[in-house]
């Protein structure tokens, strides 16, 4: 129900937005999560791929408009979107999830074909709904955590110039720029949960984009 109350609320204000703001679309997405990088001492096994699909909006803004290249600034929200989480030893350990909010720059060229590059800075919540140990090391609870770093993203794709509006469909790839890394045991501090989840934390993301420029 919050899912469809967020969205229903970011599809009004777009909605309403003055005649200067220049795009507003769905992203339909998988996210790559960096599973080899988990090493968790849990019978010498890793977690294996955690790559949800989800979907979120996006609207954006023309600041300069060059006819064949455009500055922008835009936001994005995407819901939750989940995935199992389970290891290479066939255990497994419910779902993982993966949501945010963004704002960002970026820059169009429309040739035959539109290219796009952009950065967005990320606020992401990171989650897990089932708690367990990691021997000799120590416990994950289930929770979420919320992390906030940049990505790098570029795409290609194509629209048809209307009088009005003009439908667009895009292929992106993004790039986390911050990523994170299992910390060494430590006897002190033996919640692992936090640093759990930073490393389930996407690091690439697939996407296509479509929507209206008006």
């Amino acid at each position: 129900m919050n899912r469809i109350i967020s969205m229903t609320l970011v599809a009004a204000g777009m909605a309403v937005l003055p005649a200067s703001a220049s795009e507003v679309g769905i992203l339909v997405d998988k996210q790559i999560g960096a599973s080899s990088a988990v090493p968790l001492l849990l019978g010498q096994t890793d977690v294996k791929a955690v790559s949800p699909t989800g979907f979120g909006i996006r609207g954006a803004y023309t600041l300069l408009d060059l006819k064949v290249a455009e500055l922008g600034l835009s936001a994005t929200y995407h819901s939750k979107s989940e995935s199992d989480l389970d290891f290479s030893s066939g255990a497994s350990a419910g779902k993982a999830g993966s949501e945010y909010i963004a704002i960002g720059a970026q820059v169009d060229w429309k040739f035959l074909v539109n290219l796009h590059v952009g950065v967005d800075m990320r606020r992401e919540k990171i989650s897990n709904d089932t708690s367990f140990a990691i021997p000799t090391y120590g416990y994950v609870n289930a929770g979420d955590t919320t992390i906030t770093r940049p990505w790098l993203a570029a795409g290609i794709g194509f629209s048809v110039p209307l009088p009005v509006v003009s439908p667009f469909v895009r292929l992106e790839a993004a790039y986390a720029l911050k990523t994170y890394s299992l910390p060494g045991a430590s006897v002190t501090t033996p919640d692992r949960s936090d640093d759990f989840r930073k490393v389930l934390a996407p690091k690439y993301q697939i996407a296509l984009y479509g929507g209206i420029r008006f």
